[in-house]
């Protein structure tokens, strides 16, 4: 049995499957696109924030208090902080507060730093990168704080993290 092949028929066939698996791809690159930027919110920033801290002796009566403030981007886009930029807070928790839920908004406010201001050419978050902004205190010994990181994203949201730590 010998195969014969008509070359117009077999370009015609060809040629209509070739437009089919077009039409096929189109609505698939559309379905992920759908996908990737309406119900995974790929374009939507995604930032973490925690703080770390560190006590090193500084003098007989002071320590050096470093506090560690860590934005990590787990997004997929760049994302530049609001006008606020980043702030860290250090409140004192005083020996004669009493047993329950404490307001840390309501202590006093020792320190405040924009970590932010430093960059005067702006401050980018990229992708997947976790950075880590420190600022230094020398704060009395035996004391107790509520160290508070707060970065504004803009759009009128933001995103923070407290930790308290013990000055030996």
């Amino acid at each position: 049995m010998r195969w014969r092949i008509d070359l117009q028929k077999a370009r015609d066939w060809a040629d209509l499957c070739l437009k089919v698996a077009s039409i096929i791809a189109i609505f698939a690159g559309g379905w992920w696109a759908y996908h990737q930027f309406e119900i995974t919110e790929t374009a939507a920033s995604n930032i973490q924030i925690n703080v770390t801290t560190e006590v090193l002796r500084y003098s007989d009566d002071t320590r050096l208090l470093l506090v560690h403030a860590k934005p990590k981007n787990i997004g997929k886009v760049r994302v530049e902080p609001g006008k606020e930029g980043l702030v860290i807070t250090v409140r004192s928790l005083s020996r004669d507060l009493k047993p329950g839920a404490v307001d840390l908004e309501n202590l006093p406010e020792l320190y405040k730093v924009d970590v932010l201001k430093r960059y005067p050419d702006g401050y980018e978050l990229e992708p997947g990168v976790e950075y880590d902004e420190v600022a230094a205190l020398i704060v009395p010994k035996e004391t107790m704080y509520a160290v508070r990181a707060e970065m504004d994203l803009g759009d009128k949201t933001e995103v923070d993290h407290t930790t308290a730590v013990r000055v030996e």
